[in-house]
């Protein structure tokens, strides 16, 4: 079923919201969309509805007349958003899609703040365990690049190697491997997990928040694979302040954990390394454990 089929349903349709959340686990984006059209059926019935509040006057003011007039506007207000509506759904489902880190990055935000009805903001909490941030451009230009990364790979290994070097001393192993980590988890700091108010998590690893784990959180669409069969679907990271806490985190998940023993005091060994990793489970690519040694051997050679 489309986002604008799941969309159109709302005016007719309460039961929607159970099928948006069966569509939000096959295609997440096509969901967001479809929510993004609700909230926009929403408002225009209710501009409809404040219209109508005066009543006409005259023998046909009854409880059928009434009936009769809220069926016509709802079906007018299916057809306006059949018909592209007043633009609030595209820009609401660019902001949702930013906030769960669905953006394909390509399509420009309005600078205006939106102010979501109270029924639709109810409606979002309902589906979804929490209100979004739809506030555009709450995190300001100059906060984003005081958390930035440098977008050239020299920089990046820069940036980090202190943070590796420590971590990497109590793991035995180069620090070079955990920086390529980094730059394979998080696209070389170009695809940093972000809140829905726009602040970084500083999750450079793409550590899963389990039921152990007592911090933050961010949701994000991630490519899991079942046997060699990749899927997308959304799970939820961890948090944390800063690049410093990521990597201390990232050196206790290694270095407590029994699944990871074979990956300890490897010293420059990428490939032993990254094997022991994937053996591990710490990704389901099955071409994991290559991918990492790859990127291992074009760090140190930097």
């Amino acid at each position: 079923m489309s986002a604008s089929s799941l969309s159109n349903r709302l005016v007719m349709d309460p039961t929607s919201t159970e099928r948006i959340a069966e569509q939000s686990r096959k295609d997440p984006k096509a969901a967001m969309k479809a929510v993004a059209g609700q909230f926009e059926a929403l408002l225009l019935n209710q501009l409809v509805a404040a219209m109508r509040e005066n009543p006409l006057g005259g023998d046909d003011d009854s409880a059928e007349m009434d009936t009769f007039r809220n069926m016509y506007d709802q079906q007018v207000v299916q057809g306006l958003v059949e018909r592209g509506g007043m633009g609030l759904a595209d820009m609401l489902s660019q902001q949702l899609l930013r906030a769960a880190n669905l953006s394909d990055g390509q399509q420009e935000l309005p600078p205006a703040s939106l102010q979501l009805p109270p029924v639709a903001a109810a409606r979002v909490q309902q589906a979804y365990g929490q209100a979004p941030q739809l506030a555009a451009g709450q995190a300001s230009g100059a906060t984003a690049a005081a958390d930035s990364l440098p977008a050239d790979r020299q920089g990046f290994v820069s940036a980090l190697l202190p943070h590796a070097q420590r971590a990497a001393d109590k793991l035995g192993v180069a620090p070079e491997v955990l920086v390529a980590h980094a730059a394979l988890e998080s696209g070389w700091g170009q695809r940093m997990l972000r809140q829905a108010d726009g602040q970084n998590s500083f999750n450079l690893f793409g550590i899963k928040a389990g039921g152990s784990w007592q911090g933050g959180t961010v949701a994000a669409l991630t490519t899991e694979y079942e046997g060699s069969k990749p899927r997308k679907q959304v799970e939820n990271f961890r948090a944390y302040s800063s690049y410093a806490q990521a990597f201390d985190d990232y050196a206790q998940l290694i270095g407590n954990s029994s699944r990871y023993r074979q990956a300890l005091n490897q010293g420059s060994d990428f490939g032993a390394y990254a094997t022991a990793l994937q053996r591990g489970g710490y990704a389901t690519d099955p071409a994991y454990a290559s991918k990492l040694q790859a990127v291992a051997r074009h760090v140190a050679a930097l």
